[in-house]
């Protein structure tokens, strides 16, 4: 085996070795003794900063996982399935025997409330008619609480909402008089809330005033009252739809207020009196608790009438593609890309539509016509408002405004007069 004589054969394993020092021992040991010190004060030194930098500026424990949880999730535990609600709303003060024969249904909500969270909504029109077993004459949902109460209306909107199969009554039902909603909103502090036009009514006899200026207000209870009572020139019901789908996101971002939130437990507990319920305590809290997570998961749809003279049916053509999306029972989600359009007058709807999809947008007419032609175009969006400014750029026209969206829907486009003028 040929070598080099110089550095010789290298084996697997050996380790070099370094030349020896000149350096005299006792030198070696004098350096390394320096070293050492110096590593010792610097230790020393970052010991004693640590010490005083953490009583001078105390260091923060890191927050429990819980703790970075929306506080209204905190409130309860969710319940252990997805459950609905019948939402009525009463036109009277107070709940009792007497005023019963009187009273009227003016707020018709079914819920759904998901465990993980989302919260859907499904608006009943209050003038939507039926006919009753054994009845000749159709009579509005708004009248049947007269006749038999909770029961009656639970029951028919049941039948409503089977859409040909087995009726389901809703898992609970909570009816609010006009005095409790008074109440509850005074209790959270009111809530912000954009009125678009000033209303003004007023009726002696029945001692109703209603003075609401235009703008940016802060409602207490009772002027959330005037809002709802509100009807319009057209004294109907369609105005006061548009405003209790408007109000959803204020207040379901209000109750979920971090200073809101705990007073909550005490503020139902005293009204709880007030209102009619088979909710205990504790399930109220827990359907706030998963329903409010996230307000940007809340859905909102509305069952369609029909566009007849006389008593308002319920158009069912329609209506069966939105019941057959409603027993699906999906929870709502953010990850959407559809915008619906929704124009109370058909060309300048249909021309509004040909724009987006020219446009390159996933658009489509909305399940439900406009009731009524509103003043100015309003484009609803959740928290990104990228695709609401993308369809405000194509239309020419559009108030954008956070909202609750019909399932599926990542914009909303409620056309108003502002288009009419504008696609001419």
């Amino acid at each position: 085996m040929h070598t080099n004589s110089r550095s010789g054969p290298k084996l697997s394993g050996m380790v070099t070795v370094s030349p020896p020092s000149n350096k005299q021992p006792w030198q070696q040991l004098r350096r390394r003794s320096r070293v050492l010190w110096r590593l010792g004060v610097l230790t020393a030194g970052i010991g004693l900063g640590a010490v005083l930098g953490g009583q001078l500026i105390p260091l923060k424990a890191p927050k429990p996982i819980e703790d970075l949880q929306p506080a209204i999730s905190r409130l309860a535990d969710p319940p252990g399935r997805p459950q609905t609600l019948l939402l009525l709303g009463l036109d009277s003060e107070k709940i009792n025997a007497k005023n019963q024969a009187l009273a009227q249904v003016q707020l018709l909500l079914m819920a759904r409330v998901h465990p993980a969270g989302g919260l859907e909504l499904l608006q009943i029109p209050s003038e939507l008619a039926v006919l009753l077993p054994g009845q000749q004459k159709l009579q509005p949902l708004t009248d049947l609480y007269r006749q038999g109460g909770v029961a009656l209306i639970a029951d028919v909107v049941a039948q409503l909402l089977a859409n040909g199969g087995e009726p389901v009554l809703p898992d609970r039902y909570l009816l609010i008089p006009r005095g409790a909603m008074q109440e509850a909103i005074n209790g959270i502090g009111g809530l912000p809330f954009n009125i678009e036009t000033a209303m003004r009514y007023q009726d002696k006899k029945s001692k109703l005033k209603i003075e609401l200026d235009a703008g940016q207000q802060w409602l207490g209870g009772a002027q959330l009252d005037q809002l709802l009572r509100f009807q319009g020139p057209d004294q109907g019901d369609s105005g006061r739809r548009q405003r209790q789908q408007q109000l959803v996101l204020p207040l379901a971002e209000r109750l979920a207020d971090p200073n809101v939130v705990p007073k909550l437990p005490a503020l139902l507990l005293g009204l709880r009196s007030k209102f009619d319920t088979n909710l205990g305590h504790g399930e109220m809290l827990s359907l706030l608790a998963a329903g409010l997570k996230n307000p940007d998961l809340i859905s909102l749809s509305r069952l369609p009438l029909s566009s007849t003279s006389g008593p308002r049916r319920l158009d069912q053509q329609r209506a069966t593609p939105l019941l057959e999306l409603w027993h699906q029972g999906q929870s709502p989600t953010s990850e959407n890309s559809l915008i619906n359009l929704e124009g109370a007058e058909g060309e300048s709807t249909t021309r509004a539509l040909e724009l987006l999809q020219g446009a390159g947008l996933i658009a489509q007419l909305s399940s439900n016509s406009a009731e009524q032609q509103r003043q100015r175009t309003l484009i609803l969006h959740g928290r990104n408002p990228k695709q609401a400014l993308a369809v405000r750029k194509v239309l020419g026209v559009g108030e954008l405004q956070r909202g609750p969206l019909s399932p599926g829907a990542e914009v909303e486009v409620l056309l108003g007069k502002d288009w009419l003028v504008k696609k001419h």
